[in-house]
């Protein structure tokens, strides 16, 4: 291959479309008699730190989904920190949008503070769509999740990334996980999937991710930690030769182990890309971890030391039942996902809930769970 940053980005593109079809990590999700993923899907994972589930949401949930996006994005603030959106309405959520000029996505990248306010991220959405609450107890979801975090998994953190067609800002070129890496920067994970674990990213997709709008990926890269000994990311401007991108379709999902180096390059192509990410950990990792926590807030930017004890955990982990319980109500028919883990609360979705996970100070998300 040719130097990338020399390449047209069409070109690194194709070529990026190419490597990432050969790599072996794609197709649906496949289960064995005892519920779990079949181990080449396992295998490939663990190789790669990504795998793409095609098919998982079927049509008519991800217009749900859609739907109920498209209204909150309708109902954005107009500039950093407002209050009323482009018809002149109260915004229903204020401080829950993340736009191109804040910090999250001008790092590294060429955005200027004179862009226009187009919005590149929405978090906690669970008290904020229905439908998100829902396919967050999908029953191949947390089938695929049970397979790789064992069958008491708990949850860390939920947003939703929208790359708007011809203005999506960038994400630069980073490594989620924080703590479970050796002196040296090597990862406690081990090959078979053991071992202290950062958990990973279940991205949901309502929209066609292509190698021009998508995530990208470094496969393998999952293993070493680049800011061990002083080191750095690259900058997201730098086309890496080794990445690949995490083409998707509607309806399918890309589970992205978070110590893998991943990014996506500003979106100059006609496609929105609008992709929902889930995020879980072991339980066993989370409990007794002392790290800095940047996800417990309402907006990414901000830090703070947080030592996961097992009543913060149980706490947030409620989420999971309260979701399935959700879904149960909106297809009866369907078998719901038999959760295996504990937590702390009842397990009923009803409109007392519902007010009590968005309590104004004691939100959901204000145990949201970085490793």
């Amino acid at each position: 291959m040719s130097d990338p940053n020399q390449q047209t980005f069409e070109d690194y593109c194709e070529d990026g479309r190419r490597r990432a079809l050969a790599l072996g990590n794609r197709g649906p999700a496949r289960f064995n008699a005892d519920g779990k993923l079949e181990e080449d899907i396992l295998e490939a994972y663990r190789r790669t730190g990504f795998y793409v589930f095609t098919g998982v949401v079927d049509a008519s949930e991800i217009h749900e989904l859609e739907t109920e996006f498209d209204a909150l994005l309708e109902n954005a603030p107009v500039e950093k920190g407002g209050r009323t959106d482009r018809h002149g309405k109260p915004v229903k959520y204020p401080g829950y949008y993340s736009l191109a000029l804040d910090e999250v996505f001008k790092r590294q990248s060429d955005v200027s503070d004179d862009e226009p306010a187009v919005v590149g991220l929405i978090s906690h959405p669970l008290m904020m769509m229905d439908s998100a609450l829902r396919v967050y107890a999908h029953p191949v979801i947390l089938k695929i999740v049970a397979s790789v975090n064992g069958p008491d998994f708990v949850p860390f953190h939920e947003s939703i990334f929208h790359k708007g067609a011809g203005e999506g800002p960038p994400t630069p070129w980073h490594q989620d996980g924080r703590t479970h890496w050796s002196e040296n920067g090597d990862a406690l994970e081990q090959p078979d999937g053991s071992g202290k674990t950062h958990g990973f990213n279940l991205s949901v997709s309502w929209s066609r991710c292509t190698p021009e709008n998508c995530l990208w990926v470094v496969p393998g890269s999952h293993r070493h930690w680049l800011l061990a000994n002083d080191g750095e990311f690259p900058s997201i401007k730098k086309r890496l030769p080794d990445a690949v991108p995490a083409m998707l379709e509607p309806g399918d999902c890309v589970m992205v182990n978070r110590s893998s180096l991943h990014g996506s390059f500003p979106n100059k192509s006609r496609e929105r890309r609008v992709t929902m990410v889930l995020g879980y950990h072991n339980r066993a990792s989370a409990i007794g971890t002392t790290t800095t926590n940047i996800h417990a807030f309402r907006l990414p930017g901000k830090v703070k030391e947080v030592t996961y004890d097992e009543e913060y955990v149980l706490k947030r982990t409620r989420m999971i039942p309260l979701a399935i319980d959700a879904r149960r109500q909106k297809y009866p028919n369907e078998q719901p996902y038999e959760y295996r883990g504990s937590y702390i609360g009842n397990a009923v979705w009803d409109e007392e809930t519902r007010a009590e996970i968005s309590r104004e100070g004691d939100e959901y998300w204000q145990r949201d769970i970085t490793l």
